[in-house]
């Protein structure tokens, strides 16, 4: 709808150097490159925080079934592995992070007595 909308806006075109045609392809370059720009980047910090979300609900899944103590241990020896830093800043890792930090993931786990 607003593509069908933009589309046919001389303005749009002629602010982009197309003061005479309006090309279809060049259309579709300007109105997702520019306009959705701004909704491209809400919609991936929104899928951020929901894939977030699902990492803790998977994280309290496994802490329900008993399996604290070993998805603990697993998540510190793939941080290894993979040579990770477990320091993050906390609005950094919200935003560019689609899992928690491993230290936000051992603090949700709880003590080693679970």
């Amino acid at each position: 709808m607003i593509f069908g909308y933009l589309m046919h806006n001389k303005v749009l075109f002629a602010s982009f150097g197309f003061p005479d045609s309006q090309p279809t392809m060049i259309g579709l370059v300007i109105i997702f490159q520019f306009i959705f720009s701004p909704y491209n980047e809400l919609l991936g910090f929104l899928m951020t925080v929901l894939s977030r979300k699902f990492e803790f609900q998977a994280d309290d899944f496994a802490k329900s079934l008993g399996f604290a103590t070993y998805l603990r241990s697993s998540l510190i020896k793939l941080h290894k592995d993979n040579l990770g830093f477990p320091v993050a800043d906390k609005l950094y890792s919200a935003y560019h992070y689609s899992h928690p930090p491993l230290i936000e993931r051992l603090r949700g786990l709880g003590t080693k007595q679970d």
